[in-house]
């Protein structure tokens, strides 16, 4: 029981905002790319892909900083550093996972697959790059991002909506993971872990409004390329209503309720694409 716990722990299904902060952007190109007529298959996969997809990325997350995590007040107690797992149990872990994934992949077609082999490999990487690239959550931003992998799945490749959708979720991720970053700044310095709020110093709230303000504008172009009604536009001006209040939490340190305020942001967007895609 208390094995079972911890694997829960491990693949953080305590803590589902991370889920969600990938399942809305999936659900979103989903309904983007099909133009609101998927299928309900598709509508399955890329529900338990997401799920699949973020407990692997936090298990080898989880692997790969064994000897960060206990000198990290808010990671200290997480099955590896609490030695509630040892990382050969971790490590079997992310093997099912990663079968299960396989499994799952082998239900879609062929460019899905390749796709997402080569972002598997990028979420593999990514907890690495902490260590040597000074901005971690740019490559977060471009790894756990489902745009294209969704577009493969829905043979949608080519729509011209897919580069921007991908560009203005990367930006939106980049944005509230440095929010998040701001959390663990002194554990970082101390560590001598990259961030982009240590990168940007103190024009990190500057630089994550100036990332919330490319989505928007991102996102008003995808309503154009897909040729949505006058409600999405609408819908995307008040999404900025979400970043305000983002930066006023931001402003009084509550920079976690500030990361945590995007799992309703993203909601919300997969809200109005189904709305708008239900006036048409």
């Amino acid at each position: 029981m208390n094995k079972a716990l911890a694997i829960f722990e491990l693949m953080r299904l305590d803590k589902p905002i991370g889920i969600y902060l990938l399942l809305w952007p999936a659900l979103l190109a989903l309904v983007i790319s099909t133009n609101g007529d998927f299928e309900y298959a598709d509508l399955l996969i890329v529900i338990a892909g997401s799920i699949l997809v973020r407990s692997a990325g936090c298990v080898i997350n989880d692997i790969w900083d064994k000897d960060l995590d206990g000198g990290v007040e808010r990671t200290k107690t997480r099955p590896i550093p609490s030695k509630k797992l040892s990382i050969s149990e971790s490590w079997a872990v992310f093997a099912i996972l990663g079968v299960l994934s396989l499994m799952l992949l082998s239900l879609t077609n062929t460019n899905t697959m390749y796709v997402s082999i080569c972002f598997g490999l990028m979420i593999v990487i990514y907890p690495l790059t902490k260590r040597f690239f000074i901005g971690p959550q740019i490559f977060l931003g471009l790894t756990f991002n489902p745009t294209i992998i969704v577009y493969a799945m829905t043979n949608e490749l080519n729509n011209p909506t897919m580069i921007f959708l991908y560009f203005a979720i990367a930006a939106k991720t980049i944005a509230f993971d440095s929010f998040y970053g701001l959390c663990d700044i002194d554990d970082d310095k101390k560590l001598g872990i990259n961030s982009t709020p240590l990168w940007w110093g103190s024009k990190t709230l500057l630089i994550i409004a100036i990332l919330q303000f490319t989505v928007i504008g991102l996102l008003l172009i995808v309503g154009l390329k897909a040729g949505l009604s006058f409600a999405w536009y609408i819908g995307i001006i008040l999404l900025s209503g979400f970043y305000f209040y983002q930066h006023k939490l931001a402003s009084q340190k509550n920079f976690l309720l500030a990361f945590k305020n995007n799992h309703w942001a993203s909601l919300y967007l997969l809200m109005l694409s189904g709305f708008c895609f239900l006036i048409i």
